[in-house]
């Protein structure tokens, strides 16, 4: 952790972006506050995790959140005004990466990391001063913060693989900040064990008054903690647990759904197979985009599990990061990245490679044209097929404005769930012919079935998806890691699927074929590298935490240059 940077935290509480009481996301930033004047009762502490929230939605952790989970997968490619904007992402996307590149500084999570480490340091004593605030309030509280915390560092050992780990809170400036990089299977197993230990004191449901409603997406629940376990088996292969985990939150969507009693649970019936998924056509008008607007539009949907909420209010944090690399309404043609042009484009003998079905909605949803984003930008989405000729239109509305950027970022939804447990099943099946590759093939058609562009009540056999019949089990895998490319597209997932791939196979192979896609300047030489090194594959720490840390990992894909 950058020592110069966090001496500015660690004699005062390290909580800012303090909130209104009456609404736990309006965030809006405050000044910090002595330890002394502080801790003293509930609302200390509510507003004090209100600060984690505020620290995990900045501009530089989702910025990270989007370059070390997209920028670097065969997704995304460079801007028309990213070499003049922003040298360093320049670089980064285009894979010419190195220790001094500002998007390998880490400190902006470690901040997160420490916010929530004080949280849980201070938070008893307040429960000990402040009869209001319940032993089932701490128990809360903790799980709360304790996931934000364990959700930080899960994207850190994604990224760089061995990374420092503590739970201490750093409060004194005195404190030994220079801690050794723990191993990534290490740190794994202290995120599962911790989030198994808290799980059960999380918060099921928030009261839904005003804009509480929004809290069961918007705040860490026991849903969004299964979410965070359900992935973390699945990287560490215990396979069955991570199927476990991704049905209890299924089947918790499929109980709100029933008790709704309405159009979610009809079409979960109807359409879905028993999942309560948002139909994406609407009967009326047989346009396409229903869900879209739903999930991506108006944002904390019904098939959401955990999402950084940015209210719909121009005086409240904006999404920094979303408005400067995706665009918006006044620069939807000022970009810094854009769709790789495989995804977009007709390249001769590539058309449509990953979209194999040009009848996908989320092809026509996902991108505004072959150089422009549209998830996360356009607020709807309408797309329609004419009968007569099969020819596809499309209508976008986007309503933020430069710098006023609200949607949501998304940090888990159902469908998400249902493809992790199709990979999990998938790894289960002992061979071709066990039947939980059946079962990960339902829940890949399913997911699929949504975005074909046709009335669902007409959706003949020949408009879905095969199950392999010659070598199912990698007819599957590939099937599955394809679909997620296209249910995810942008959402910060990909790169750490092939990642995960890569530590699965113990080899880059499919990953730097996917990265080839890409098409980058200098692809020759990413190719030999990631083929190679594999841990190429981790960005390395950045030089100048290396500089005042020498119990970092080093990186053998990467030079850093002396010590001072």
């Amino acid at each position: 952790m950058n020592k110069t940077y966090n001496k500015i935290i660690c004699a005062i509480c390290v909580i800012c972006g303090f909130t209104s009481c009456s609404d736990f996301l309006d965030l809006e930033p405050r000044d910090l506050v002595i330890l002394e004047q502080f801790w003293n009762e509930k609302t200390d502490v509510e507003n004090s995790v209100a600060g984690c929230y505020e620290g995990i939605q900045s501009s530089a952790v989702v910025t990270r959140m989007m370059a070390w989970g997209e920028f670097r997968s065969d997704n995304i490619t460079t801007g028309e005004k990213a070499e003049s904007d922003d040298l360093h992402m320049y670089k980064f996307l285009q894979a010419n990466i190195d220790p001094s590149n500002v998007y390998t500084d880490w400190s902006s999570f470690y901040t997160v990391i420490n916010r929530c480490n004080t949280v849980i340091l201070y938070a008893p004593e307040v429960q000990k001063k402040d009869p209001s605030f319940s032993e089932s309030d701490l128990r809360a509280t903790i799980a709360e913060v304790s996931a934000l915390r364990d959700l930080c560092y899960f994207y850190l050992i994604r990224t760089f693989r061995d990374v420092p780990y503590t739970t201490q809170a750093y409060t004194d400036d005195d404190q030994k900040m220079d801690l050794p990089a723990l191993p990534f299977n290490d740190v794994l197993d202290s995120l599962i064990t911790d989030l198994e230990k808290v799980k059960g004191d999380a918060q099921r449901r928030y009261p839904t008054d005003g804009n509480k409603k929004l809290y069961q997406t918007g705040r860490i629940t026991r849903d969004a903690i299964y979410a965070m376990l359900c992935e973390m088996y699945l990287w560490k292969k215990d396979y069955q647990k991570c199927v476990d985990y991704a049905e209890l939150i299924i089947e918790q969507k499929r109980k709100e759904a029933e008790e709704e009693q309405g159009t979610l649970q009809a079409d979960m019936n109807k359409y879905f197979d028993g999942y309560p998924l948002i139909r994406d056509w609407t009967s009326q008008t047989g346009i396409y985009g229903n869900a879209f607007e739903n999930i991506f539009g108006d944002g904390n949907s019904v098939e959401s599990v955990f999402e950084l909420t940015y209210m719909k209010n121009d005086n409240m944090l904006a999404n920094g990061a979303v408005d400067a690399y995706y665009g918006n309404l006044n620069n939807t043609w000022y970009y810094r990245v854009s769709p790789s042009q495989y995804l977009a484009i007709d390249i001769p003998n590539n058309l449509f490679k990953l979209f194999a079905n040009k009848y996908d909605a989320r092809y026509y949803e996902a991108m505004l044209s072959s150089n422009v984003i549209a998830k996360y930008v356009a607020s709807s989405v309408m797309v329609e097929v004419a009968s007569a000729t099969n020819n596809v239109s499309t209508a976008y509305s986007v309503s933020y404005s430069a710098g006023k950027n609200h949607s949501n970022w998304i940090i888990y939804r159902l469908t998400d769930i249902m493809l992790m447990e199709a990979e999990a099943l998938v790894q289960l099946a002992a061979d071709n012919d066990d039947p939980k590759l059946e079962e990960a093939f339902k829940l890949v058609q399913v997911v699929n079935r949504r975005s074909i562009l046709k009335d669902p009540d007409k959706i003949a056999a020949t408009d879905l998806l095969k199950f392999p019949t010659e070598d199912a089990k990698t007819g599957m895998e590939e099937m599955v890691m394809a679909e997620r490319q296209r249910e995810l597209l942008f959402e910060g997932k990909r790169w750490f699927d092939l990642v995960r791939r890569s530590m699965r196979d113990g080899n880059n192979d499919y990953l730097s074929q996917q990265i080839q896609n890409k098409g980058l300047q200098n692809a020759s030489i990413v190719k030999g590298t990631l083929e190679t090194i594999f841990e190429s594959i981790y960005l390395p720490c950045y030089l100048e935490e290396w500089k005042v840390n020498g119990n970092l990992w080093h990186n053998p894909a990467y030079t850093y240059e002396e010590k001072d």
